[in-house]
């Protein structure tokens, strides 16, 4: 019987796991205290001219990752495509490492991307959409797919 990864024994270099820690929530309750103040919350929307691209079982990943430094991801959380327009907030709960939390930080960027794979790492022809560099704890972030990965 298969075994999945939790995001706890994901390595930072296999981050492109299908398990996100949103997906374990469910079932193992928390998956840490959260800090105070250490969540961004904001919007999600997809451009118009990309609308046409996406099915509404596509997979959806909402993800902060450090400003400048390492790319893997403080927190993530996964949901489909067909619930955009979509409100987020990310915090401690959705980290994928306790050495790596989003209260770790002081800015991130912001990002959310479409995959028809459904795999967390970006591949050529997934949507997307970043970002400037936002502080911890910013409220109303608002993200737009609106790019194409090469």
């Amino acid at each position: 019987f298969f075994k999945q990864k939790t995001a706890y024994e994901i390595k930072e270099c296999d981050w492109s796991s299908d398990v996100c820690s949103s997906d374990l929530a469910a079932s193992s309750g928390s998956a840490g205290s959260v800090v105070a103040g250490a969540a961004i919350t904001g919007r999600v929307t997809l451009s118009a001219a990309l609308k046409d691209k996406v099915a509404p079982g596509d997979s959806l990943f909402i993800f902060a990752r450090p400003a400048t430094g390492a790319r893997m991801p403080l927190a993530i959380l996964r949901k489909q495509a067909g619930e955009l327009p979509l409100e987020f907030k990310l915090d401690d709960s959705l980290a994928m490492s306790p050495a790596a939390r989003l209260s770790t930080a002081q800015q991130v960027i912001v990002g959310a991307r479409i995959s028809k794979s459904g795999n967390a790492m970006p591949q050529p022809g997934d949507l997307q959409g970043l970002s400037q560099p936002v502080a911890v704890g910013a409220q109303g972030v608002t993200i737009e797919i609106a790019e194409t990965v090469k």
